[in-house]
């Protein structure tokens, strides 16, 4: 609401200096800057809610830079304190709840941004350590949590691929040429330590990807020269970091099961609810609830979007992606 305030700030000030009875309304210099303010401390909270409650795209690697954006909003509060204190008590109780959760960041968030080609180590160790000191945090050695959680992760994974790969290498040696033993050689080489190693070094030692790309995409073009990483990012990026999704799909069996369809048993109403969402997805329409006219909850695409459309205007499911820039909304 506030962004859409601020701009007509002129025009609300005239509109109620021409009236009398309302010009005791009028919002002094400081009392607009406060509006500024809250308008841009809030944002941050709002930015993170659109992308993070996204149903359609992975979201586990881009929690750690929405807990740093707000870290920071919470140090740029502080730092204005002698000037406005508007927001200094709100903010103290709000960095003692966030604390609460987020003192000690998830590992599994670290990694997902670890794999992330725009950040991999180097600048998620650095992004780690502004997110302590912006929240008074004593920042010790995270360059080797991060380093040591990725490499035991990546071990593990390491391990799982090296214990499927001799039953293969057997067969294609079972001929007993020398086509055969030079295959086997060659898979021996592959499961020499330090040569899986050097998937994680090359990665880590090669160029940061000064876009952004499509993650999966990304890993799937990268599967064959780092089958290892691939893998952990298969598993990673499946994990989201908001329950909004899956909790709109039990949402959506109400209007399944109602009073008029109440005898419905659990197999065939299981078998209903995931066809229902399975088709939504399909048709990015997954939250979309027919027939309402006020803004509804619609992850889509950039998190969750808002219907609002008026009767002469047809729904369309693309147009949902930057709902929150709508002249609607």
């Amino acid at each position: 609401m506030f962004h859409r305030v601020l701009p007509y700030k002129d025009v609300i000030d005239n509109m109620l200096m021409s009236n009398s009875d309302s010009i005791q309304l009028m919002l002094s210099t400081g009392e607009w800057q406060q509006l500024q303010h809250v308008k841009d401390f809030l944002k941050a909270f709002f930015d993170a809610t659109v992308k993070l409650s996204c149903s359609y795209t992975p979201s586990a690697h881009e929690l750690l830079q929405h807990l740093f954006a707000i870290s920071k909003v919470y140090r740029d509060i502080r730092e204005l304190e002698n000037r406005d204190e508007t927001l200094a008590p709100i903010v103290q109780a709000m960095t003692t709840k966030f604390l609460k959760y987020w003192d000690d960041v998830p590992l599994v968030t670290i990694i997902a941004n670890c794999l992330d080609p725009q950040w991999k180590v180097k600048y998620t160790v650095k992004m780690m350590q502004k997110y302590k000191e912006n929240l008074g945090l004593p920042a010790q050695n995270e360059e080797g949590r991060v380093n040591y959680a990725l490499e035991t992760m990546f071990n593990l994974y390491n391990s799982r691929i090296n214990v499927a790969r001799p039953a293969s290498t057997r067969s294609s040696a079972g001929s007993g040429s020398h086509h055969g033993l030079l295959d086997e050689l060659r898979d021996e080489d592959d499961l020499d330590e330090n040569a899986s190693m050097n998937e994680l070094k090359s990665y880590n030692l090669g160029m940061v990807e000064k876009h952004p790309v499509d993650i999966l995409d990304y890993w799937k073009r990268h599967s064959s020269a780092s089958p290892t990483l691939a893998m952990m990012a298969r598993d990673i990026f499946a994990v989201p970091v908001s329950t909004v999704p899956s909790e709109s799909c039990f949402s959506s069996a109400n209007r399944i099961l109602t009073d008029k369809r109440s005898k419905l048993g659990p197999n065939v109403f299981e078998r209903l609810v995931c066809m229902k969402d399975w088709i939504d997805v399909e048709n990015r329409t997954q939250h979309f609830v027919p027939g309402e006219t006020s803004s509804c909850a619609e992850t889509q695409g950039s998190g969750t979007a808002t219907e609002a459309e008026s009767d002469d205007e047809e729904y369309d499911p693309k147009d949902t992606e930057l709902w929150y820039l709508r002249k609607n909304y």
